[in-house]
């Protein structure tokens, strides 16, 4: 019984939390004069995890309800479990690495370079051997950093290292 209500459950509890944090945004002080303030991000993630725990909740009663579905669809998680690609320790130890060396060098280097060379790094590593298009990595990279770049820039008015570009 509590194995089948476990969604139910988590999700409750994930919608109390998201509540809870949107109602501690409140007590986030506003220091810029700027529309978009600390309290923002936060509000979103609390929103986004609202919306996300509330489909959670209704896609567990909709399974209690329907309890063929429910076993067809367990049957589809084993089949798939069957199917993927174990996790390589290398890849995991290179993925830590990555990260380590990005929080390190960002501030050196700087925020643009810094994540066109870990997003292409961090997907040539993930990427399976047959699957590895080197040019279309580098296109991703150079893009969305980019675009992230120019929102926290421009839209947001965020200052971020600028590194070895001055």
């Amino acid at each position: 019984m509590i194995q089948r209500n476990q969604d139910a459950f988590a999700s409750v509890f994930l919608l109390a939390v998201s509540v809870l944090m949107f109602i501690a945004t409140y007590n986030i002080q506003q220091m810029t004069v700027s529309a978009i303030g600390a309290d923002f991000a936060p509000r979103l993630v609390a929103g986004g995890l609202f919306i996300l725990s509330f489909i959670m909740l209704i896609t567990s009663i909709r399974k209690q309800k329907n309890p063929a579905a429910q076993a067809e669809e367990e049957s589809d998680e084993d089949t798939e479990a069957d199917q993927s690609v174990p996790i390589s320790k290398k890849s995991v130890l290179l993925t830590i690495g990555l990260l380590i060396g990005y929080v390190a060098l960002i501030p050196i280097i700087g925020f643009l370079l810094m994540t066109v060379v870990y997003l292409f790094l961090q997907m040539y590593i993930l990427a399976e051997k047959s699957q590895r298009r080197i040019v279309l990595f580098l296109v991703i990279s150079v893009i969305s950093s980019g675009v992230i770049y120019y929102c926290f820039k421009n839209i947001f008015y965020l200052r971020l290292p600028a590194g070895i570009l001055g």
